[in-house]
């Protein structure tokens, strides 16, 4: 799998895009990120968890609007937010793969 995280910061870089499109396409990408990431934790030992993260992506999803117009400093704050929890929860489900 790619660096997921590496892409959205590479998303929400871009200078040769619209910066509204960039951001609406950043938090596209993490929405489909994350409902991989749910899916990836079906059968797992703690069903809260993917509730959680299926709570997460409906939160994120209805909210892309006004992310994408948010001021340059909330839109970064956000994004390295999310990069953190994405590589949270691939480091999750990586000692999960290792400990079975």
């Amino acid at each position: 799998m790619s660096d997921i995280a590496a892409d959205l910061l590479r998303l929400s870089e871009d200078p040769n895009a619209d910066p509204r499109t960039r951001r609406r396409q950043t938090m596209e990408r993490l929405v489909q990120t994350l409902l991989a990431m749910a899916d990836a934790e079906i059968g797992s030992e703690d069903p809260q968890h993917r509730h959680s993260i299926i709570h997460l992506t409906t939160i994120i999803r209805n909210m892309t609007g006004r992310i994408a117009e948010a001021d340059d400093a909330t839109f970064s704050a956000i994004v390295r937010e999310a990069v953190m929890l994405v590589r949270s929860l691939q480091q999750r489900q990586a000692d999960a793969v290792t400990v079975h």
